[in-house]
């Protein structure tokens, strides 16, 4: 887990509830001065000066992408809305790791099949479903760090 060290620009960014209020209002979707003023019932003056404290302390940052600049929460931001996201991402990498080992292992299981007393070989097809199940759980949980790394849905505290 990444530490964030805080100075006295951070604090005080973070010491104006209507700051706090934005870094909330942005943690959703990335925001337009006046979609951010209509959100919190501001002027788009005052929005606009509590963002500019807030992109002086590298919370936020904007695009010019369009005619209007769209706000949008730094990496540094998230971490401090989600500090405890980190442990999530390490929690599914590892489910998933355990996840394909056993998936592995059942398919490896279904090729070599059970030796019986003719010198054949018996294989037991519930061993490939159950393996080729836990590589689909594999997939799937690395398409949610992913999708946790990024930001997006799954993860959201």
């Amino acid at each position: 887990m990444i530490e964030i060290t805080l100075d006295r620009d951070d604090i005080t960014a973070l010491a104006s509830d209507t700051r706090v209020a934005i870094l909330n209002a942005l943690d959703s979707r990335p925001m337009t001065v006046s979609d951010l003023a209509d959100r919190l019932g501001l002027a788009r003056s005052t929005v606009h000066q509590h963002l500019t404290v807030l992109a002086d302390a590298d919370l936020v940052a904007h695009e010019n992408a369009r005619k209007w600049r769209d706000y949008t929460l730094t990496k540094r931001a998230r971490r401090l809305l989600h500090p405890g996201k980190d442990h999530r991402i390490i929690f599914l990498l590892s489910t998933s790791l355990v996840a394909m080992t056993a998936g592995v292992l059942l398919v490896a299981s279904f090729l070599r099949g059970f030796a019986v007393q003719g010198g054949s070989a018996v294989r037991e097809p519930l061993l490939l479903y159950a393996g080729e199940a836990l590589l689909g759980v594999t997939i799937a949980l690395w398409y949610l760090a992913v999708r946790c790394q990024r930001d997006s849905f799954p993860c959201r505290g």
